[in-house]
């Protein structure tokens, strides 16, 4: 979208003139009494501001589009200069992927975590390093939403908001005593294992990864095993990581707790398991707590092991070095990553920040559910930015599920996961 013309003020000049008449007499003549009058000083006219016009390109439903509304209003009151343009655009993938006409699009761009090689490597975003230090970075933001900012040694992003998942517990059946420790699957399985044998008809757990594919919701028990310290599934060299003994570790942990959970989960499974009492732990993100609320639950959050945590971001683009915005609509990405503007936004819309003190605010820690998911999520691992990070989808979510159905034994299964992870990352580098 080509940014509208800057406005500019008219200018008003205002002249104030003096007429002076001079009168020639033949005869001398007394000079008359004068009043002294007041000397006109002219008022200066404010000079215009010419603005600046920031575009922003994002995807935000209506709730949080009003929110940045309002706060985008706010900082052009603080800097006349600049307007911030918020353009809401539904398919953002396609908007970015099409051919725009020569200086036309967005200064700055709201979108995923997962986006950035690709971005990056069209040439559509540019890095920051010349306006912030990795240092800083990592000292304002969360650990797992600083990590996703960084790509191929350079800084590509402002950290919004934070996601992933936690163990939501029925506090009707369980405490917090019940729970293992975060980084303890041992425990964990202990613990399943014992209630299923004193509730015979019910589940200490249900995760929809455990029971069918899907590598986003298994995630946190391979990087709690210790994927986590070498990039995950799979790292942005395009190293597979599944035949590493955590891995071996983790598969066969999972095999063990098959013994103790239902054989079939999906959303919906394990969504009605917990509401209707038959689990009494929901693994899974913030964004099931509305229906759990709804269905008047009384409910805990706990961290386990370390979850996937897709981070949204803000990205600048070549077309705003090249309109000459780069420092301006770098000030407007900062000011969205503030600790101020993060805490407003999560008070708002208990949306979980990334920055670090909006997390750590008293307002937000009053926010037990946020403040909870934070916490599970400053144990994660950042979702991959790399041209790799598609890979792992399928092949882990696969593996997982022989595993938990008995159709492979767990060695053999990672194995396959590996050589399918291999696979992929050779046809990215073919390219």
């Amino acid at each position: 979208m080509k940014p509208p013309a800057l406005a500019r003020l008219p200018l008003v000049l205002l002249a104030f003139g003096v007429g002076i008449t001079a009168c020639h007499a033949t005869s001398p003549v007394a000079a008359p009494e004068t009043t002294p009058t007041a000397t006109l000083t002219p008022t200066a006219t404010p000079l215009p501001v010419e603005q600046k016009v920031i575009t922003i390109w994002h995807d935000w439903p209506g709730d949080y589009e009003e929110a940045y509304t309002l706060l985008a209003e706010a900082y052009t009151a603080a800097h006349p200069e600049i307007h911030i343009e918020l353009v809401k655009t539904e398919k953002l993938n396609t908007a970015l992927s099409a051919e725009l006409p020569p200086g036309e699009g967005p200064d700055i761009v709201r979108w995923q975590e997962y986006q950035i090689s690709s971005a990056a490597q069209r040439g559509m975003i540019v890095p920051l390093d010349d306006f912030i230090s990795q240092e800083t970075l990592q000292q304002t933001f969360e650990p797992a939403a600083a990590q996703a900012m960084l790509w191929n040694g350079s800084i590509w992003g402002i950290p919004e908001m934070q996601d992933g998942i936690a163990l939501i517990y029925n506090r009707d059946m369980l405490t917090a005593a019940d729970l293992p420790a975060p980084d303890d699957f041992e425990e964990l399985l202990a613990k399943a294992t014992a209630f299923r044998q004193t509730h015979p008809d019910k589940y200490y757990l249900c995760n929809q990864g455990l029971g069918s594919p899907d590598a986003y919701h298994v995630a946190p028990i391979f990087l709690g095993f210790g994927l986590q310290a070498h990039g995950g599934f799979i790292n942005e060299l395009g190293q597979a990581n599944l035949t590493l003994p955590e891995a071996y570790a983790a598969a066969e942990w999972i095999k063990a707790f098959s013994r103790a959970a239902p054989a079939v989960a999906s959303p919906g499974i394990c969504q009605a398991m917990f509401i209707e009492g038959q689990a009494a732990i929901w693994w899974t993100g913030p964004r099931a707590l509305r229906s759990l609320q709804h269905a008047g639950m009384n409910v805990g959050i706990a961290p386990m092991g370390s979850p996937l945590v897709d981070v949204r971001l803000f990205m600048l683009t070549r077309l705003a070095v090249e309109r000459g915005n780069a420092g301006a609509a770098f000030a407007v990405m900062e000011y969205f990553g503030s600790a101020e503007v993060q805490k407003q936004l999560t008070l708002r819309n208990s949306t979980i920040p990334a920055n670090s003190a909006a997390l750590a605010s008293p307002e937000v820690r009053a926010l037990k559910t946020v403040a909870t998911f934070g916490a599970a999520l400053h144990r994660g691992t950042p979702m991959a930015n790399h041209p790799y990070a598609d890979c792992p989808w399928g092949p882990v979510g696969d593996a997982v599920t022989a595993i938990w159905s008995g159709v492979l034994t767990p060695a053999v299964a990672v194995e396959q996961a590996q050589a399918s992870l291999e696979a992929c990352a050779a046809s990215i580098r073919g390219r």
